[in-house]
């Protein structure tokens, strides 16, 4: 069972919860040499050459090639790690090259790497993620700081999504916030009571598909059992949609169901570092990151990738 820090309420002042202790991997400096030697010895590809799952394996096979007992090891404790409470996993030690090659390469023992189509500087395999380019809210903000979870434009929205550390923010902005589905059903329910977690199971809501992947409307309920879907403008944008109105029980619903979960103290909120790797179930947890001061004059920098595993 998830071990879970008790809140008796909303907004309490109390320090959020560090990256849970479960979901951390520790790669040894002599691992990282190997990998790093492996993924130095093959030539540098243009982002836009990732998008060839051939590359992407040919990629993968050669710096496993430099440590297979290593590669193996790495790839089979994040596997574990993942399929289990917080769902999401934190490995330190590792170095990078500038190629993003070990990145990929370990992305791939996941499965196939996918975004849309490309179009720099927001469309990219390996996506550099930096304030300059973030979405702004229309509701104030961006959207990065509101949880939510990944492709949910998508149907189905990708399984896993990797992000490694490049840069932090130089004033420690931008702490990553994750938060579980077993968690999420446990404050909806005490919180909102067992109907509305009934209510958000049942009822599917509408959202917008990106015109990339054939726009319309994908219905789909926000909360299953096991899994959640989150974000919230993709469902507004889905809203203008002739056909795809929502009571405004519901709407209640959602919006109730936002300020719960923005307003939790359980949930896991951390400064990635410098090499830094993480990953994260997309179908069982939702993320945020917390403001910039420097906004888009800092030189924060990180890199994702969207893993399909089906």
């Amino acid at each position: 069972m998830t071990q879970l820090i008790d809140s008796s309420g909303l907004g309490q002042a109390q320090a959020p919860p560090p990256f849970p202790q479960p979901g951390r991997v520790e790669a040894s400096s002599d691992l990282a040499d190997e990998l790093l030697c492996g993924a130095q010895l093959l030539p540098r590809y243009d982002n836009q050459e990732f998008y060839s799952v051939g590359l992407q394996q040919h990629v993968h096979d050669s710096v496993r090639a430099a440590s297979p007992e290593g590669f193996d090891w790495l790839t089979n404790q994040i596997k574990e790690r993942l399929g289990q409470w917080p769902y999401c996993v934190l490995v330190n030690g590792l170095c990078f090259d500038e190629g993003n090659k070990l990145f990929v390469a370990i992305n791939r023992a996941f499965g196939e790497l996918v975004a849309r189509p490309y179009e720099k500087p927001r469309a990219q395999l390996v996506h550099y993620i930096q304030p300059a380019t973030d979405l702004r809210s229309a509701r104030g903000g961006q959207e990065t700081e509101r949880f939510h979870t990944d492709t949910a434009d998508w149907d189905p929205p990708v399984e896993i999504i990797s992000m490694a550390c490049v840069r932090p923010d130089h004033e420690g902005g931008g702490r990553s916030r994750v938060l579980d589905v077993e968690t999420i059903r446990d404050e909806v329910n005490k919180h909102l009571g067992s109907e509305m977690l009934e209510r958000l199971e049942s009822r599917p809501v509408p959202w917008q598909i990106a015109p990339y992947c054939g726009g319309g409307v994908s219905w789909r309920p926000v909360l299953t059992k096991s899994s959640i879907c989150w974000r919230r403008y993709t469902i507004d944008l889905a809203m203008n949609v002739e056909g795809a109105s929502l009571p405004e029980e519901m709407l209640a619903s959602l919006e109730a169901f936002e300020n719960v979960i923005a307003a939790t103290t359980r949930t896991a909120d951390f400064l990635m570092q410098e090499g830094q790797l993480l990953f994260s179930d997309n179908t069982k947890t939702i993320h945020s990151r917390t403001p910039i001061s420097a906004g888009d004059a800092s030189n924060r920098l990180m890199i994702r990738s969207w893993i399909r595993t089906s």
